[in-house]
């Protein structure tokens, strides 16, 4: 929608179209802040706000579009600093936000983005030098820092030679401007109204560069011959006792290490608190009998998680937690979902909590997918049968290792779309153990059978029917819901065309 001539603000609501794959309002006049929920938009490629009237900072949200190719939102009036988050966006090959007012330093973070190819980050007010992060990125084919605050000395971009285009204009850049790679065509790079610069090209007409001589400091023979002794001294005597030591401390270490179910990254309440932005309601992405489910990044080590966070409240939620915890902490499969850890801790109103830290499937739920919530916006092509065929074939794997190769046999219990979710690849990962139950090895060495205590456990339309009239949990009963599963998989093409026309 560019040049429609739109007026006032961005809704927030926009935030709701997750099947959203292209973000065009060009030539605008939008007011008003960026919404931090387009961070909610997993399948965008191109967002582009260009020339409109935004202000106010660049929602840091924006690091949650780990599959945008272009991000486009140059000509407005924003304002602040690149987010650190920016980072995140592994895929993006061109970056626009010239002719805005931001500020501050380059982010060296930027250099996360391997395959950024296009930058345009003129007429703001970065101040600084340019990071040599962003300097060693090695597909980069234009890149535009005219009309800022920068400074410090020039560095040789590592693939200059391949470069299309440099702008360094209108900065406060200082010293010797290199004499190879891109700095050898005239035609290809401007240094315009940098006033400290000498040396490189004749063409530039600059002025030579004035090497300054270091006064040589006089050698003392005897001094040095005495410092050397000693320094030798030192490390005869020294070395051996610092290696000692460490050999003793690695020993003690290792016998105080704790057991494999204790190894897990320690998270806090404060940390996932930070990394779901306060457990932001543009950050949820689920909701279950027993609790929500949060994305987030954690700061630790910049990764996307899930956080399910348990409803306390919820009669069985306690129970749910812990048998999910036991069950994940026994397995270990490419088709069931990897828990990072777990957290058992206080909120800051003193309350209790608990919440599982797993991996981001950034595809989401395969029920998502055979019942979208927008389905004119669904791509057939993506979801195709192939597709479909191996998602059956990655659930029945995750199933096989369950019952039978994982260390103790262990029965899902609420097999259903919801729980298993799709990776970028759509592998498909088997998910939610709160209602799973781990057979004894009496139990696994006959028929695989367990009683259960509370009654019907599952969802409706996919539990078996025995276990409606008080049968006995199996792992026959996860089967049963499979095949309801490959029914519903099977049937969605059908569906899906009746929606859209």
């Amino acid at each position: 929608m560019s040049s429609t001539a739109l007026v006032g603000s961005l809704s927030p609501h926009v935030g709701n179209l997750t099947f959203l794959r292209t973000l065009v309002l060009d030539d605008n006049n939008i007011r008003g802040l960026i919404p931090e929920e387009i961070g909610r938009l997993f399948r965008l490629r191109i967002l582009s706000l260009r020339n409109n009237s935004f202000e106010g900072a660049i929602p840091p949200s924006f690091g949650n579009l780990s599959s945008l190719l272009k991000l486009s939102i140059e000509e407005n009036n924003l304002t602040g600093h690149l987010p650190r988050q920016i980072d995140n966006l592994r895929n993006l090959e061109v970056l626009q936000v010239s002719d805005n007012k931001l500020s501050g330093r380059i982010p060296s973070a930027l250099g996360s983005c391997v395959m950024l190819g296009i930058i345009y980050l003129q007429g703001n007010h970065f101040v600084g030098d340019i990071p040599v992060s962003v300097v060693q990125l090695r597909g980069i084919e234009v890149l535009d820092l005219s009309r800022n605050n920068l400074s410090g000395q020039i560095v040789l971009l590592k693939n200059g030679i391949f470069m299309a285009y440099l702008n360094l204009s209108y900065n406060n850049f200082e010293g010797e401007v290199p004499n190879a790679g891109i700095f050898r065509n005239i035609s290809a790079f401007s240094l315009v109204k940098n006033t400290k610069l000498c040396g490189g090209m004749k063409e530039l007409q600059l002025p030579a560069c004035v090497l300054l001589e270091k006064k040589k400091p006089d050698m003392n023979y005897r001094e040095i011959t005495l410092v050397a002794i000693i320094l030798i001294s030192s490390i005869l005597v020294y070395v051996p006792v610092i290696i000692y030591c460490r050999i003793r401390r690695s020993t003690q270490q290792a016998s105080l290490d704790p057991p494999l179910p204790n190894q897990y990254t320690k998270l806090s309440y404060a940390d996932l608190f930070q990394a779901t932005d306060g457990f932001a309601s543009f950050n949820l992405i689920g909701e279950g009998k027993y609790g929500s489910i949060f994305q987030g990044i954690l700061s630790s080590d910049e990764q996307f998680v899930a956080v399910k966070v348990l409803n306390l409240q919820q009669h069985g939620a306690i129970k749910s937690f812990i048998a999910e915890c036991e069950a994940l902490r026994r397995i270990r499969h490419r088709n069931i979902v990897k828990i990072i850890t777990s957290c058992s801790s206080i909120d800051f109103k003193g309350g209790d909590f608990k919440a599982l830290v797993l991996e981001l499937m950034p595809n989401g739920s395969l029920e998502g997918w055979l019942h979208p919530s927008y389905p004119k916006l669904q791509d057939p092509k993506i979801f195709n049968l192939g597709q479909r065929l191996n998602i059956a074939i990655d659930i029945a794997s995750a199933l096989d290792y369950l019952h039978s190769h994982s260390e103790v046999a262990i029965i899902h219990c609420d097999l259903k779309p919801s729980n298993v979710l799709l990776a970028d690849d759509f592998c498909a990962r088997v998910s939610d153990f709160g209602l799973a139950r781990i057979l004894s090895k009496t139990h696994c060495s006959s028929n695989r059978q367990q009683s259960s205590s509370i009654g019907i456990i599952g969802t409706l339309g996919y539990i078996a029917p025995e276990y409606g009239m008080g049968g006995l949990l199996s792992t026959r009963g996860d089967m049963y819901s499979y095949g309801v599963l490959l029914l519903e998989n099977v049937h969605w093409k059908k569906t899906y065309q009746q929606n859209v026309q």
